[in-house]
């Protein structure tokens, strides 16, 4: 039976609110705390998202999945982290990345150089901030940020504030990082399970090792895409087009290239800049079955079947909606189903 098999679940299940409409943020929210799930994710443009989400919920724990490093001042993530925390009771979790090249140029205007060095600056930084008590200077000299000036505000008694970092890594050396220097890792959402056990754990564990640390210390969190829908279809051709332009990302070949899948890597990337709108072309590139060993659709039954593949692989899930084809009122629908569908198991 489906649910005899998802009852059984040692993983903690969360869920992503990225690509709903920010007005339905909190009520999907407080939804998801009620339906039993152990974390909410969302995505991290918008911070004061999280303190309306934070709000109408009461004991969950909600993080960025992920909140673009480069995007904001490292003072600036201290403060707003630190401001979230005090409010609400140490609840939020900081997901944090760089970004891909294309992402930043487009975006902000900007390559940054050497990322891996920048995001663990950032991170010493952030650990440093939180350590010093309001009303002491700040004094931290890096390679590419220097900061100094007041502590942060508010900080009376730094020993309370608890502000877990969790990183968002695909390729081998940012994966090392986050075993080294975090408390978990934003996996990839078009991460299989081969991919997850002969890439990504053997690059944390490196990571783990360093500093003195084993899995018991580290949260690993994968982020799964999925399309839910009554029409099994329509939730595979979301998928599938999700994904695809996912692989279409030169930055995350190593995904398909390191389990085999290199042709299809390559289909897709042809599909993809050849008309990147031509939904059926990327849709045919990508295969039925690879799709669905790097995400789940179906129908809600569908769906509880098909996460339990990950139970022992990872520490724990984010199901994560598959937005490309999807208006808000269908992301909506999905984020719901999905919804309803934890709550009858849990």
């Amino acid at each position: 039976m489906i649910v005899i098999i998802v009852q059984d679940l040692t993983m903690r299940i969360a869920i992503s609110l990225a690509d709903s409409h920010i007005s339905q943020k909190p009520h999907f929210a407080q939804k998801a705390e009620q339906a039993g799930f152990d974390m909410i994710w969302n995505s991290g443009e918008s911070i004061p998202t999280f303190a309306g989400m934070l709000h109408e919920t009461e004991s969950v724990n909600i993080g960025s999945g992920v909140l673009r490093a480069f995007q904001h001042h490292p003072k600036n993530i201290a403060q707003h982290v630190l401001d979230l925390q005090l409010m609400y009771k140490n609840r939020f979790v900081l997901g944090l990345g760089g970004g891909t090249k294309y992402m930043n140029i487009s975006t902000l205007g900007e390559d940054f150089s050497k990322p891996a060095t920048r995001i663990r600056e950032i991170i010493n930084f952030l650990r440093y901030a939180w350590s010093m008590p309001a009303g002491e200077p700040l004094d931290f000299q890096g390679q590419f940020y220097q900061i100094t000036g007041a502590a942060l505000r508010w900080n009376e008694d730094p020993k309370k504030l608890r502000a877990p970092i969790y990183l968002a890594a695909v390729n081998p050396a940012m994966l090392r990082m986050a075993g080294d220097i975090c408390d978990g890792l934003c996996g990839h959402p078009i991460a299989s399970i081969d991919f997850i056990n002969n890439v990504v754990w053997p690059h944390i564990d490196e990571g783990l090792e360093r500093s003195n640390r084993t899995r018991k210390d580290f949260d690993h969190q994968t982020w799964v895409t999925m399309s839910v829908s009554k029409d099994r279809k329509q939730a595979l051709k979301e998928l599938k087009v999700h994904l695809a332009r996912f692989m279409a990302t030169r930055s995350y070949s190593i995904v398909l290239d390191s389990q085999g899948f290199a042709g299809v890597r390559e289909a897709i990337q042809k599909a993809f800049f050849n008309n990147p709108n031509d939904i059926d072309a990327l849709a045919d590139a990508l295969p039925d079955e690879i799709a669905l060993q790097h995400g789940i659709a179906g129908n809600q039954d569908d769906i509880l079947e098909q996460i339990s593949k990950y139970d022992g692989v990872v520490d724990g899930i984010s199901l994560y909606t598959a937005s490309n084809l999807m208006s808000y009122d269908r992301v909506h629908e999905s984020i719901e189903m999905t919804t309803d569908a934890i709550a009858s198991i849990k």
